[in-house]
């Protein structure tokens, strides 16, 4: 029996079968049958605090979910998030990839510790920063107290704006590391001789950085881009754990978490989770046709 199994795993198309089926199986069970079930929650009045009254109601749920106005707010709070998210991630990470791409004594432990802000778990690093920011004993007042920039402590968290920027600091704090690596890697790439004969030919260093560096990260940066802004309108622990549902940082995913399993109505979260995955997966999709595209002359 084993021998027969060992030589139907000789074909490499079999071989590719019992690697993926597996895979597949557990995808099918923990991720697609889920998903298929909340898409027919979405079209119920489900509340789970009254289960007796669920029915089917079309696309009531999605429409409330649209017209909602702290959905809404909720949306403008995400885009303005990733937009301002988004500009500091790419501006930091291109700066500091060109730093850690020079000679210097050092390079090499500065490249390994500039990752550590991304290998810390979001949630501690939420819990590190309200830690640094609390308004009674938080590091950040100690600081700024010492040198006689404030009289009294502040607590920042308490202003909706103030809060929601350091949402926005914590997260590019956490992922400039990775965009980082990404453009450090194509600099890397770029033959010096490039910069050799650019010089040569009277290109100044701006035009060097336009057409050379620049013009070899193009298509890394709207990966980057793309990769940002997905990670930033799914952020959730981080902004959990920093501020837990303060209305300040309620972004649609705290928003959709609040709705299915604090409100206990599964039928309007889940028509808010399709909504949120249409638009992300808008986002995924361009990231793939971005990542598969061949260079064209």
């Amino acid at each position: 029996m084993l021998k027969r199994f060992s030589l139907w795993l000789d074909d490499k198309t079999h071989l590719a079968m019992a690697i993926l089926i597996p895979s597949m199986l557990l995808l099918l069970a923990f991720a697609y049958l889920p998903a298929l079930y909340s898409l027919r929650f979405s079209f119920l009045k489900y509340n789970i605090k009254m289960p007796h009254d669920i029915r089917f109601i079309g696309f009531e749920n999605y429409l409330y979910i649209l017209k909602d106005p702290v959905f809404q707010q909720s949306v403008l709070r995400v885009g303005y998030f990733m937009v301002v998210a988004t500009l500091a991630v790419l501006g930091m990470s291109m700066l500091f990839a060109q730093i850690l791409n020079q000679e210097f004594r050092f390079r090499g432990f500065l490249r390994a510790a500039i990752i550590i802000p991304w290998a810390i778990p979001p949630v501690v690093n939420g819990h590190l920063w309200k830690w640094i920011f609390n308004g009674e004993y938080g590091a950040f007042n100690g600081f700024l107290y010492q040198f006689g920039l404030i009289e009294e402590y502040q607590f920042w968290l308490a202003d909706p704006l103030v809060a929601l920027n350091i949402a926005v600091f914590i997260f590019v704090w956490r992922y400039v590391p990775f965009v980082t690596i990404l453009f450090l890697g194509v600099l890397q790439s770029i033959s010096p001789q490039l910069y050799e004969a650019a010089t040569v030919d009277g290109a100044g260093a701006v035009r060097r950085f336009l057409h050379i560096t620049l013009g070899s990260m193009r298509r890394i940066s709207v990966i980057a881009v793309v990769l940002t802004l997905i990670a930033a309108f799914s952020v959730f622990d981080g902004i959990y754990a920093l501020m837990e549902f303060d209305a300040a940082t309620k972004t649609p995913m705290i928003y959709n978490y609040q709705m299915t399993f604090e409100m206990g109505r599964f039928g309007r979260g889940s028509a808010m989770a399709y909504l949120v995955g249409i638009f992300l997966f808008a986002l995924t999709f361009f990231y793939i046709r971005m990542s598969l595209k061949e260079d064209r002359p």
